[in-house]
This record gives C-alpha cells, structure tokens and sequence, in this order.
C-alpha cells in the first residue's frame, strides 16, 4: 500500500471535476484545500510528498499560482495540471506539466515517477548520488533538497565529468537561450549547488570554478 503523502489544491466548485478520488482509490493519503495560500501554510508545517496544483480546475493557467508555489516550497515535487491549449512553461516551477485532456491514470502514471523509491530516476557518479524524481541529492552523508534548475545543473555535471562546462554551454542547456549578458543566475546556481555537496561550500573540492570560463565536476581519486 502506498503511503505517499500528496497536497492537491484544486476549485472548491461543486460541480467541478476533482483527481482525489483517483488519488485515494491508489491508496495515496490526501490533503484537499482550495486556496493556494492555506494549502501552502499546511504544506509548511506537513511537508508533502508532492503537490498535484489543478489549476484547470480553476480555470487559470496556473503559471503563477506555480511560481508562488516553488518559491514556498522549493524541492518539493508540483505537478501543474492546466486547462486545454495551455503552453507548458518551463520556467515556473512545475516538475511537470500536464495540459487537458488526459486520463486520470496517466497524472496517477506521473505521480508515482515523482515519488520517493524510484531508483530508475537516480544518477550516482563518485560521492554523488542525485534522485532527479525527488530533486533530491545525497553526498558524503548530507542530503539536500534542489529546485529544479539545480537539480538540471548538477544532472549535466555528473554526465560530463571532468570536462569543463563553459558558461554558455550551461546557460543554453538549463535556460535554454543563447544569451549570456548576465551569468549571475548561473552563478547563484552554482553557489546553491555547492551548498548542497559540498562539505565547505568556499573551498569547494567538487564543483570546480574555471575562472573566466566557466565550471568542472572534479572527483575524488
């Protein structure tokens, strides 16, 4: 039986559809609220597992109901369920997204790749080990949680390992855009990461700066 904890913030309309009949036939234990703000106050106190925003249900894009949702608790698996003829967008937090129509088995499909205990979703290379279903990573005895550009960055460092990541290489493929005016994003990336791995960020013996470069993933011998 699964025991997975999941917050679904969904419209309080009677007449709308709801996924929590679905959720709880699979056994997941569901917390139901229909107001983003004191769903967020019980997910702060009683972090989920993951959070399942239907912003369909409220008949929104739900793009900043996300942004506002990662901001609160950064780590933590969102699934955005959008209305039909949305465009996906990357950039506001969601883990995934799922625009309408779809079955509900296909958003119970996505919610179990995003739980905890799928060893498929993990990439271990040296001291490293990174679960890209949870965003979570674990090195030498610490675990942290990542946002997902974190965990993007790092996945990126751990398949090239040793090579040197130039600033523009990172930024296309984390932000996908060619423009590299402004690196500071990429650096408060990097500043983040190395928090989460490393045993003193300042003198960090993992992620390497090449300066006027750009980063390298060196590892133990």
């Amino acid at each position: 039986m699964t025991t997975a904890n999941i917050l679904l913030i969904e419209s309080g309309r009677s007449n709308a559809p709801s996924f929590a009949p679905a959720l709880d036939k699979k056994g997941y234990t569901v917390s139901i609220h229909h107001k983003l703000d004191v769903g967020l106050e019980d997910a702060i106190k009683n972090e989920p597992d993951l959070i399942v925003l239907d912003a369909a249900s409220m008949k929104t894009s739900g793009k900043r109901l996300c942004r506002k949702t990662r901001a609160e608790l950064d780590g933590v698996p969102i699934i955005l369920v959008s209305p039909e003829g949305t465009q996906p967008d990357s950039a506001c937090g969601a883990s995934l997204t799922l625009v309408h129509p779809f079955t509900p088995r296909k958003l119970l499909n996505r919610v179990a790749r995003l739980l905890p205990g799928d060893e498929s979703y993990t990439l271990e290379m040296g001291p490293i080990k990174l679960n890209l279903a949870q965003s979570k990573v674990r090195c030498m005895g610490k675990e942290s949680r990542l946002t997902p550009k974190m965990a993007q960055l790092l996945e990126v460092f751990i398949h090239n390992p040793g090579r040197l990541m130039t600033r523009k290489e990172l930024i296309r493929q984390i932000w996908h855009t060619d423009y590299c005016g402004d690196t500071r994003t990429l650096d408060v990336h990097m500043s983040w990461l190395r928090r989460a791995i490393e045993p003193d960020p300042k003198r960090p013996r993992l992620l390497k700066t090449i300066r006027g470069m750009g980063y390298r993933l060196d590892l133990p011998q």
